[in-house]
């Protein structure tokens, strides 16, 4: 399963995350301030929370809207797939 991922940084570490990504064997993408894209199965969630040096953490992207208030934001949130990542009793 193909994961959207982020590797989040200190500002100005973006470009050495990027590094260890592709040490790694992860093609960083879209970086920006704080963060680096990348694509990765569950292996690589747990692989580069261990061995990236840089990054503060790694983050899966399970959802994504425009949320110009609070209500569309808890809208948004209580809409997103939730029982894919966290099982039910």
């Amino acid at each position: 399963m193909s994961l959207d991922l982020i590797a989040t940084s200190t500002f100005g570490l973006e470009a050495v995350v990027a590094r260890e990504l592709a040490v790694l064997g992860y093609e960083g993408r879209s970086p920006q301030t704080g963060r680096i894209e990348f694509v990765g199965n569950q292996d690589a969630v747990a692989r580069t929370n261990l061995w990236l040096r840089s990054a503060d953490r790694v983050l899966i992207r399970i959802g994504r809207f425009a949320a110009r208030d609070f209500e569309t934001l808890f809208e948004g949130v209580q809409a997103l797939p939730w029982e894919r990542w966290i099982p039910g009793r």
